[in-house]
């Protein structure tokens, strides 16, 4: 896990001294994102610069040979892309790609990866296919910057927008868009068993080409299916996972969590917050999350417990159970649309991940220098998954009742107990019981009238006190009007 920053010239010699100095800036801002020390490359047109994560340097032994000879291309890249068993790092494994396949090559890079290339005149820079690891851009005439979160972008004049997930940009061919979510082969698949071992072999293949053995692992376990398929991917792959779960005193997560740890023999940590526990940590998860909104700020909150706990616990990696609502039909209200619209739906929501739950998790997990890792938005899970008919992830449990992500329980119902696999879906903030805490405390803080009057706010109708309250924090952090636009509100679901 890494920041990237990069400041590009779009017409002529960029001044390095001036760049250099702006780029230092920038990474101070995304110092969390890499406590171990920072790079800054120059070639003509551009300044590119990385802060680096203990994990990154353990494996960097071949960053020399990408970044600092006389020829080929500088690279910063934050992510992993799978190699084989190769240890190297994110920025050689691009080079190898780039150096065999030339223009190409993002076409054909697995993982979860967002990159700045700079080869001669050559400016590439691109984010994987769904928006796991951030970047952002911000341009004017002269010039061009990327960097992985806003914060690093405040002093800039322009508007702050995402890089679009599956596109690439190239000083040559400004942004294009390399991958698409294919549509649905039209044969159908062999058989409803075949196909529930498939999604569990492309799930557990996901989680070990993920993880590198020599790092502590951990999962962030809320007893959910989800999260507890994850932990039994990862118990088939690993000798050591610990896991990691927390929640309020009524929270209905921490039972279960325990019940599956000790299904498996897991070292289990868990840690019951109070209200004073949220107040105290607010600020920052809403300067780390940069986002507002009321529903990813709730989630946010646990996941900066979590990932605190974590690294306290000397974690560097950590597995989450993100994105399978969006690939295998987890959402209450799919059960009541048409059928034939509901791919385009999944489809939809897995498109606004990068803005929503991807960025969350990225963000509470960087604000620890922890690598966080969604198995579940692998590109080979998301494409197979996808391909499914609905009626396989939506289907009736026998007694008029539909279930939602059927096949994905079926595929892991030998590995889970079955209050587990069979647990019915609730958010995550509602489990862990952050929630209620929140809104109480928001009540404390902000009068009727007083919400009454704010909350139609720069072109959002702002949905509750609660919500107004993060406003407020979040606008102390990024005054900068534009930021707005790179707000994804949750749909409440």
């Amino acid at each position: 896990m890494s920041g990237i920053v990069s400041i590009i010239s779009t017409r002529g010699r960029l001044r390095h001294k001036t760049g250099t100095t702006r780029l230092k800036d920038m990474l101070g801002a995304l110092k969390h994102r890499g406590r171990a020390g920072t790079k800054v490359f120059k070639v003509e047109k551009a300044v590119l610069g990385k802060t680096d994560s203990i994990q990154t340097i353990q494996t960097d032994h071949d960053l020399s040979k990408v970044n600092g000879g006389s020829e080929g291309p500088v690279i910063v890249a934050d992510g992993s892309i799978p190699t084989g068993g190769d240890d190297i790092s994110c920025e050689k494994a691009i080079a190898k790609k780039y150096e065999n396949e030339g223009h190409d090559f993002v076409n054909n890079l697995d993982g979860s990866f967002a990159f700045v290339l700079a080869d001669g005149d050559n400016i590439i820079a691109a984010r994987d296919p769904f928006g796991v690891k951030p970047l952002y851009y911000t341009q004017r005439e002269d010039e061009i910057v990327f960097a992985s979160e806003i914060k690093a972008l405040m002093d800039f004049e322009g508007k702050i927008e995402h890089f679009p997930p599956g596109c690439y940009y190239s000083s040559k061919d400004d942004f294009t868009k390399y991958y698409e979510i294919p549509n649905p082969a039209s044969e159908q698949h062999t058989s409803q068993n075949e196909a529930i071992e498939t999604v569990k072999d492309t799930i557990i293949e996901a989680v070990e080409k993920n993880c590198k053995h020599e790092h502590n692992v951990g999962v962030f376990l809320s007893g959910g299916v989800d999260s507890s398929i994850i932990a039994a991917a990862c118990y088939e792959v690993l000798d050591n996972v610990k896991t990691y779960a927390v929640g309020s005193l009524e929270s209905s997560d921490l039972p279960r969590a325990n019940q599956v740890a000790e299904f498996f023999g897991l070292e289990h940590h868990e840690y019951i917050y109070t209200k004073d526990d949220i107040v105290d940590v607010l600020r920052e998860v809403i300067y780390h999350l940069e986002s507002f909104d009321m529903y990813l700020v709730r989630s946010a909150v646990v996941n900066y417990l979590l990932a605190r706990m974590a690294r306290n616990n000397g974690e560097e990696l950590i597995f989450c159970g993100e994105g399978a609502d969006e690939i295998f039909g987890g959402y209450h209200y799919l059960k009541k649309i048409n059928r034939s619209k509901v791919r385009d739906e999944l489809v939809k929501l897995l498109n606004k991940g990068h803005a929503n739950g991807f960025q969350r998790v990225d963000r509470m997990t960087s604000a620890f220098s922890l690598e966080g890792r969604l198995p579940f938005v692998d590109r080979g899970v998301v494409e197979y998954g996808l391909s499914l008919p609905i009626e396989w992830k939506i289907n009736s449990d026998g007694s008029g009742n539909l279930i939602e992500k059927w096949i994905l329980r079926k595929a892991f119902e030998k590995y889970l107990p079955e209050e587990i696999v069979w647990r019915k879906k609730q958010k995550f903030f509602q489990g862990a019981g952050s929630d209620d805490l929140l809104a109480s405390y928001a009540d404390e803080k902000i009068t009727d009238e007083e919400f009454e009057r704010k909350r139609f706010i720069d072109g959002f109708n702002l949905r509750s006190k609660e919500e107004y309250l993060y406003f407020k924090i979040f606008k102390q952090y990024f005054p900068n009007d534009s930021v707005i636009n790179t707000i994804e509100r949750t749909t409440t679901v």
